[in-house]
């Protein structure tokens, strides 16, 4: 299984990383969009033209007050807006490239290339053009809105037939190897005498910016225990900004199409969404796209009981503000229950046990490295919180550094003294005693 493989991307927001939290927003429960929500069906009002590269399709929108194209590929869709008095005439496609025809006030009839909208001398194909068109033993023939299909079998003429599809058609075209005609606002192909209406699906994401937080901010840390989950492939996911839950919606940032099943750590559970983080970023997606998965995870931890020396205790191994549950948390002593390392997570945890003012014991999570080993002492209860810059290691190596230095104060003492008794000797020595004095004189 592979960690993350997402497809079809689209940016939706660029919120800060980091920031409060407020209390939870009014809105109702969190509502993720439904599948349907995300594929729709492009439909038009007022379709005047079209062309076909390959799998990709351009078409011309009339609108009451402006005109558009409409460029879609794949499950993708871009709409290229023009200003009113604006008005698009024709499009074509050549050399894998759309071109299309706008005429305005100022500068008369003129060609542009999409979807860099530069001015451009291609020319557009005659009118005359789109009214006949042989392909193979076929003859596709528009008078008016009239369309007839001739087959003509040159080695049995008994074959030959007329055929006249119903309906009004306009735009007769060929592109490749196909034949396409424009029917009632829909596109059409044909095989033969038969026709198809095509069908183009794409993916909108302007759901996901309507998302409501709902009570997400107090199921973040209410009865957490440690879950983690599998999104199904084919299920869509979007980014969320869990440091900021003070307004209706979350913040947005991406949406994905997950190609195949992913793993994720289980956050929350609220409304009709799952709440859940893949290294350090977090998603919501819907409830019944994600099943509880089974884990390996834990080890023995290093040491029993140690002190805190981050700020905070979290509810699940995931670091924000918003599963913060105490804070400020450095000097707290708690007891070391596992240590928790997964590739899903940002880093390595502890699951500890910790108790609040009150004495009451709950299970919370600290990242590595925010801990240190400590000894604590028979007549202090786990929830006092000692000075974090107190060990028993610490005290040892203060102690040995005052004996040192103790000794070395002593010996100078004892070496000046030495030398100060030694210098009066040697003065004595040198003086002459009174019977050699008097000898002398």
């Amino acid at each position: 299984m592979k960690l993350l493989a997402l497809i079809t991307t689209s940016l939706l927001a660029l919120p800060s990383l980091f920031g409060g939290v407020s209390a939870s927003a009014a809105g109702g429960a969190t509502n993720y969009p439904q599948y349907t929500e995300f594929v729709k069906s492009l439909e038009f009002s007022s379709l005047t033209d079209f062309a076909v590269n390959g799998d990709e399709y351009a078409f011309i929108e009339h609108g009451e007050t402006f005109d558009s194209v409409k460029l879609h590929k794949g499950d993708s869709l871009t709409t290229h807006e023009f200003g009113e008095g604006e008005i698009l005439t024709a499009l074509d496609c050549a050399d894998g490239k759309f071109y299309y025809s706008l005429k305005n006030e100022e500068s008369g009839d003129k060609v542009y290339s999409l979807p860099d909208k530069a001015e451009s001398d291609h020319t557009m194909p005659e009118a005359e053009a789109k009214t006949t068109i042989v392909l193979g033993d076929y003859i596709y023939k528009l008078s008016n809105t009239q369309l007839t299909v001739a087959y003509i079998d040159e080695t049995d003429h008994s074959k030959d037939f007329l055929k006249t599809l119903d309906g009004e058609y306009k735009n007769l075209k060929r592109f490749g190897d196909a034949v396409y005609a424009v029917k009632s606002n829909g596109l059409y192909s044909f095989d033969g005498s038969e026709e198809k209406l095509l069908e183009f699906k794409y993916i909108d994401y302007s759901s996901t910016l309507e998302i409501a937080v709902g009570s997400t901010q107090t199921d973040l840390t209410a009865n957490y225990s440690l879950k983690f989950v599998t999104i199904g492939a084919g299920s869509y996911m979007t980014e969320v900004d869990l440091t900021n839950l003070g307004g209706e919606h979350f913040e947005a940032k991406q949406t994905q199409l997950i190609a195949e099943d992913t793993l994720a750590l289980l956050l929350c559970y609220t409304g009709n969404a799952a709440v859940v983080a893949i290294g350090e970023k977090s998603y919501v997606t819907l409830k019944t796209s994600v099943t509880e998965t089974e884990q390996t995870c834990t080890t023995e931890p290093e040491f029993g009981h140690a002190t805190v020396t981050g700020n905070r205790i979290y509810a699940s191994p995931f670091v924000i503000v918003g599963t913060s549950v105490l804070f400020p948390a450095t000097g707290a002593i708690v007891e070391i229950k596992n240590k928790i390392e997964h590739e899903v997570l940002g880093s390595a945890f502890y699951e500890v046990e910790y108790a609040d003012a009150e004495g009451n014991k709950h299970i919370g999570y600290v990242t590595e490295g925010f801990l240190t080993e400590y000894i604590i002492e028979d007549n202090k209860p786990p929830y006092e919180y000692p000075d974090p810059n107190h060990s028993e290691k610490t005290d040892t190596r203060t102690v040995i550094l005052i004996l040192l230095v103790v000794i070395l104060v002593l010996a100078a003492i004892s070496y000046i003294a030495y030398v100060l008794t030694s210098d009066k000797r040697k003065k004595k020595n040198a003086l002459p005693s009174d019977d050699e004095s008097a000898s002398a004189k």
